[in-house]
């Protein structure tokens, strides 16, 4: 990282040119000598590695309501949105599981139909669930399609969608790694103010698409930003996980955000709009800048107290929040 983003080096001009992220973590092993026994007895055929722990089965569910997913089985795509026309199905073949939350799983797949590699999130067969990531996919899609049909926006593109043992799946792009383990990856120095600006004036770029569509993100934080793994565009990120968005006239949650970049009318329980997520990137700003988080707070308490003590008390006027 010392060529990529140390805060006491000077940026390059050309930014987009010489930046490059890290190497892809896919990349084959290499065996090294002594290990090609090894490595040839791991050519033969052997029984599909189960990618997470087996759990109590519930039908085609599972108690943690997860989709048992296994190394090379096929997630089936019968009625896909973007490809719906096409009377046979599409069939992602699962290479590995590149993350596990709350809402369920992200698999990486090979997309049988297209031959490239795709980003299939399989969520939890639990109505909460499905029914919010429905909410993502129609917000996905209208951004996509309607209000960045030439993806100059810096929004992740959605594929495609299907039901799979009762499981919705939503295939996206492929991308790479997310901006807290590209802090992580620099020991948390904070990357220099050239790569920061080249960052921040794309997630502007995002957030301008989605203030103009009247959506509300929710959870803008530096893991719900990652860099793309094309090599046309090697600085280049993109904004994902539109699993806890909303419209702007739909307000209905308010327990949102992560901690760290929780806004003070979400805090204070007050109404909110698509300023919440401005000040989301001002925090995401200034722990790209830093190489930490500016309001670590333990609790609401504790969150409320350091943004006191950094910018002072705040007044309500008509809804609106202003720093004395």
């Amino acid at each position: 990282m010392d060529g990529v983003a140390r805060a006491d080096k000077a940026p390059s001009t050309d930014l987009a040119s010489e930046w490059r992220p890290r190497g892809s973590a896919f990349v084959p092993c290499v065996p090294k000598a002594g290990e090609e026994a090894s490595a040839a007895a791991a050519e033969k055929p052997q029984p599909s590695r189960v990618v997470v722990r087996k759990p109590k089965k519930f039908g085609y569910g599972y108690v943690v309501k997860d989709l048992l997913v296994r190394l090379s089985s096929h997630l089936m795509s019968f009625y896909g949105f973007s490809r719906g026309s096409c009377p046979e199905h599409d069939i992602y073949i699962v290479k590995d599981l590149l993350g596990h939350g709350t809402f369920g799983q992200v698999a990486k797949c090979w997309d049988s139909d297209t031959n490239s590699f795709v980003a299939v999130k399989i969520i939890k067969n639990q109505p909460a669930y499905y029914q919010q990531a429905l909410v993502e996919v129609t917000i996905l899609s209208t951004l996509n399609k309607k209000y960045d049909p030439e993806d100059k926006h810096h929004i992740v593109r959605i594929y495609d969608y299907f039901v799979h043992q009762r499981h919705l799946c939503i295939c996206f792009e492929l991308l790479d790694t997310n901006l807290y383990e590209l802090i992580k990856m620099n020991h948390f120095r904070g990357l220099s103010l050239g790569i920061v600006q080249l960052f921040s004036k794309q997630i502007l770029c995002g957030l301008a698409l989605l203030k103009e569509a009247g959506v509300i993100h929710c959870d803008l934080k530096p893991e719900n930003i990652l860099l793309c793994t094309s090599t046309v565009k090697p600085a280049e990120i993109k904004i994902i996980d539109f699993g806890s968005a909303c419209m702007e006239n739909r307000t209905v949650y308010s327990y949102i955000q992560s901690r760290y970049y929780r806004s003070p009318e979400v805090l204070l329980g007050y109404q909110y709009t698509t300023a919440i997520d401005m000040w989301s990137f001002g925090c995401i700003v200034a722990e790209l800048f830093l190489g930490l988080p500016l309001f670590p707070g333990a609790s609401e308490f504790d969150l409320l107290k350091r943004m006191i003590e950094i910018l002072g008390y705040a007044t309500f006027s008509q809804g609106n929040i202003l720093i004395k």
